[in-house]
């Protein structure tokens, strides 16, 4: 099957073929995994029904719509924005190039709160916080998980904060998140009434400014620069978290945040240097890679 020409004559079969041969010379990651979603979002039907009907013919206007979303992948466009969903914690949620895709490493974050509020009594309907929510994955899959607890997440992205609300939506949660459009802590400041918080959590830009452009090119070309920059170092918002994080935090709450593997003892030394802070560990993900950092309010702060 040539890209470019029209192909009407073949079983979904040989389209799986040679679309992951395709994408395989052409250096596309997870070649025969990125074939069958885009096959099966072309087709209207699961990944599994594919296997099913590998004998069938498709209609030639869902070979053209599967031929146009494979000369995109090509260009290295991510599969999740072309079929306009990805999945996190077991839970689909809408996406677009206006939010980051959710990756499985950030599950670590929702772990870890599901663990904390089912072995803390004073955490029986606990607040939290989700500060940088873009698609709002992690609120979202909290909610589900935790039926008593009352989530906020907040955004600076206007159009990440609709895709965040139109997936709590679709999870029938939107009553029990509250969603604030701001840059971190500023529209907490203004909540009427005042909430403190159990848990605050972020998956906060991390990436080196000037090595976005360096990374693979799913993420250096389609994936937002305001949800990738922390700065010149890239830990600019590890620093305004850590300095205001305490203020909104009930005594012996948790602060969770996601890092980069090699960032996690910089970022664990600037919160361990905020005053009120203690009992700071570093969290490893499934892979085994340090992935979060999580420090507790003291008592008496």
């Amino acid at each position: 099957m040539e890209v470019n020409q029209k192909s009407v004559s073949w079983t979904i079969g040989e389209l799986l073929q040679w679309t992951t041969a395709f994408f395989t010379r052409s250096g596309i990651d997870e070649a025969r995994l990125s074939a069958e979603l885009l096959l099966a979002h072309a087709l209207g039907c699961t990944r599994m029904a594919l296997y099913t009907r590998f004998e069938q013919t498709p209609p030639p206007e869902q070979v053209a719509a599967f031929r146009d979303m494979v000369k995109k992948r090509k260009d290295h466009t991510p599969v999740a924005y072309l079929i306009g969903k990805a999945w996190f914690y077991s839970l689909e949620f809408a996406v677009t190039p206006d939010v980051l895709i959710p990756r499985p490493d950030t599950e670590t974050i929702v772990e870890q709160v599901i663990r904390l509020a089912r072995m803390t009594p004073a955490w029986e309907a606990p607040e939290i916080l989700d500060l940088c929510t873009g698609s709002g994955c992690i609120a979202i899959a909290l909610a589900k998980n935790l039926p008593t607890a009352r989530l906020t997440a907040s955004d600076i992205s206007a159009a990440a904060l609709r895709m965040a609300e139109q997936n709590a939506a679709t999870h029938e949660l939107a009553a029990r998140i509250r969603f604030i459009s701001g840059d971190l802590f500023e529209p907490v400041a203004v909540m009427s009434p005042p909430v403190k918080f159990h848990a605050i959590v972020s998956n906060p830009p991390y990436i080196v400014a000037d090595k976005i452009a360096d990374l693979m090119p799913e993420v250096a070309r389609h994936e937002p620069r305001l949800a990738l920059s922390g700065g010149t170092d890239g830990l600019a918002f590890y620093r305004r978290i850590a300095e205001q994080a305490g203020e909104y935090l009930v005594p012996d709450g948790t602060l969770i945040v996601e890092t980069a593997f090699d960032q996690t003892l910089d970022v664990q030394a600037i919160l361990q240097a905020q005053v009120g802070f203690q009992d700071s560990r570093i969290i490893r993900d499934a892979a085994g890679h340090p992935r979060c950092v999580l420090v507790r309010k003291a008592a008496g702060g």
